[in-house]
């Protein structure tokens, strides 16, 4: 794991913290974009997302105050990293329902929710 993350590292603690707004944010673009090819644009659903992606602020926040409070390393690292992963899941899974077609990627992610 220890490997990972340093594999995964990032290059300093800004772009630690903006990395998965970035991906936050293009999951919020995708996924509404998906819903309008869909028709299905629900402003409950655009509101429980945006208050998701606070919530993952929050974490990342919780993981810095851990870290530090413990002098524990890598705590927020690994939530970054968590975050970042689920992100580009979600925005492939967006890119599907809106019809773009992913090949054995695609494959996997039918595969994934299927179980």
């Amino acid at each position: 794991m220890e490997e990972l993350i340093q594999t995964l590292s990032f290059s300093n603690i800004a772009w630690q913290v903006i990395t998965p707004l970035i991906f936050s944010g293009l999951d919020i673009l995708t996924g509404y974009i998906q819903a309008l090819i869909n028709k299905n644009v629900d402003s409950k659903i655009m509101r429980e997302g945006l208050l998701h992606k606070c919530l993952l602020i929050v974490a990342i926040v919780i993981g810095y105050v851990v870290e530090y409070a413990f002098n524990l390393t890598a705590v927020a690292q690994v939530i970054t990293i968590y975050i970042c992963i689920m992100e580009v899941m979600s925005i492939l899974e967006n890119l599907k329902k809106a019809g773009l077609d992913l090949g054995k990627l695609g494959d996997i992610l039918k595969n994934k929710k299927e179980e």
